[in-house]
C-alpha cells in the first residue's frame, strides 16, 4: 500500500502555492466500536486521499475521493478501542503530486464487554462570544471518548455562520473525537413555526452532518459506546416546529424511541434532547413534553435525561411526576452555558437540586455500574459533581 502511494502521489510537506486548501474540518462523525466517518471541506472541488491504519502505521489502508469540495468518507472495518491515525492528502496546485493537509488520530468505542467510557456534554453554545472559545479551550484540554451536544450549535442555525461558531472553535476535539448532535429550533431556521422554514434543516445541516444510521438521520437516533445506548431526540415539534417529526404517543419517533428502549439490555440508558422537561429556567411550558416523555424513560428505566434549551446550568433530584423519588426517579441536567448569555432562575421548584446562571460544560465517566458527572465553568472551576449508582 506504501508504494501504491508512492507511487501515486509525489508528497509534500506543506501547502505550496495555488494548492488545494482545506477549508473546515477534518471533523469526525457517526463513530461506533468498527467505523468512523471523516468529514471536510475543501476551498473548491477537488480530489482528495486518505491514509489510515492503528497508529503508528498511518498508511496501512488508503483510499481517494472523487473531486468534491464537501467530503465525507465512512471508515468501515476497523478494530474496536483502538487508537487509530489518519492522514489527509489533497493536490499540490500546478504540481503532479500532493501534499499532507493535515495527520490526527482517533479511538474507536470499546464493546459492551468492557463497561467503561467517557464523554463531554453541553449546548446552546453557537455565540461567537470570548466565554466560548474559552470553554471550548478549556474542552480540548480532555480526552473523551465522544461529545453530546444538547442542542445550539449556531446562533443562526445558517452554515455560513457554522465555521465561526462551531467547527472553528471546537476543531482540535472535532478532529479526533465525534460529535453527536440533538437539534434544537434554530437548527429549523428562524421561521421553524412558518412554511417560510421549509427545507432551511436540509440546506443547512443535513449536508454537512452525519448521524448513526439507527433511526431518522438527522432528527432521532441512537449509538452505544461501552454498556450504555445513547437517544438522541428531536422535541423541536413540542415547540412548534412546522417540519419537525412528532415526538407524541403514537407518532412515528415515539414508536421508534419505545421500541429501542424496550429492545437494549445495556446497562445504561441516556436521552439527549434540546427541549427541557424539567427545568426552572426561561423556557415555556413543558406540560406537553412531559405527558408524551416521563411515563416512557420511567417505564423502561432511563438512568439519566441531558437537556438543553435554556442558557444555564441546572440538576434536579431523582424526580417522578414532579416529585422528588430517590429510589424511582430520573436525574434531569440542563447543560446549557456553552456560550450564549447565561440566563437567571425564573422559579423555585422543590425538585430543583442546584441551578446556577453561568457558563459550563459538564465531564461524564461510567465506570461500570457508576457514573460520576463533573461540571465545569469557563474558568475551569469545578461548578457540581454527582453520582449516579446502579
Amino acid at each position: 500500500m506504501r508504494q501504491l502511494l508512492a507511487a501515486a502521489l509525489f508528497l509534500l510537506a506543506a501547502a505550496p502555492a495555488g494548492a488545494a486548501r482545506l477549508e473546515r474540518g477534518p471533523y469526525l462523525e457517526s463513530m461506533t466500536s468498527k467505523m468512523a466517518t471523516v468529514r471536510f471541506r475543501v476551498d473548491a472541488a477537488t480530489p482528495a486521499w486518505l491514509t489510515y491504519g492503528a497508529a503508528p502505521d498511518c498508511e496501512r489502508f488508503q483510499t481517494m475521493l472523487a473531486a468534491a469540495k464537501e467530503q465525507r468518507l465512512p471508515l468501515f472495518g476497523l478494530t474496536p478501542d483502538t487508537t487509530h491515525c489518519y492522514r489527509l492528502y489533497l493536490p499540490a496546485g500546478q504540481s503532479t503530486g500532493a501534499y499532507k493537509a493535515f495527520e490526527g488520530t482517533f479511538t474507536t468505542f470499546r464493546e459492551e464487554d468492557k463497561p467503561y467510557f467517557s464523554f463531554l456534554a453541553f449546548g446552546e453554545s453557537g455565540s461567537g462570544s470570548e466565554e466560548q472559545l474559552e470553554l471550548a479551550a478549556r474542552m480540548d484540554a480532555f480526552r473523551p471518548d465522544f461529545v453530546l451536544h444538547t442542542g445550539g450549535i449556531v446562533d443562526s442555525g445558517l452554515d455560513a455562520d457554522a465555521d465561526e461558531q462551531y467547527f472553528k472553535p471546537y476543531a482540535g476535539l472535532l478532529a479526533r473525537t465525534p460529535f453527536f448532535i440533538a437539534l434544537g429550533n434554530r437548527d429549523y431556521g428562524r421561521d421553524f413555526r412558518k412554511e417560510a422554514g421549509k427545507g432551511f434543516l436540509k440546506a443547512n445541516f443535513t449536508p454537512f452532518h452525519s448521524v448513526p444510521l439507527t433511526g431518522l438521520p438527522p432528527h432521532y437516533y441512537f449509538f452505544d459506546a461501552g454498556n450504555a445506548r445513547i437517544f438522541v431526540l428531536d422535541g423541536n415539534a413540542f415547540d412548534g416546529a412546522k417540519f419537525a417529526p412528532p415526538l407524541t404517543p403514537g407518532s412515528k419517533q415515539y414508536k421508534w424511541l419505545e421500541y429501542f428502549l424496550g429492545k437494549t439490555n445495556r446497562e445504561w440508558k441516556i436521552a439527549v434532547l434540546a427541549q427541557p422537561l424539567y427545568s426552572t429556567g426561561s423556557r415555556g411550558d413543558p406540560a406537553e413534553r412531559l405527558a408524551a416523555l416521563e411515563p416512557l424513560f420511567l417505564k423502561y428505566k432511563v438512568d439519566l435525561v441531558l437537556q438543553g434549551g435554556n442558557n444555564n446550568y441546572e440538576r434536579t433530584k431523582p424526580v417522578k411526576q414532579g416529585v422528588s423519588d430517590e429510589e424511582n426517579g430520573i436525574v434531569y441536567v440542563t447543560l446549557g452555558g456553552g456560550g450564549m448569555a447565561p440566563e437567571m432562575q425564573r422559579r423555585n421548584e422543590e425538585w430543583s437540586d442546584k441551578f446556577l446562571p453561568v457558563y459550563n460544560f459538564a465531564l461524564v465517566e461510567v465506570k461500570g455500574k457508576d457514573l460520576d458527572m463533573t461540571v465545569y465553568g469557563a474558568d475551569g472551576s469545578v461548578l457540581d459533581e454527582f453520582e449516579v449508582q446502579k
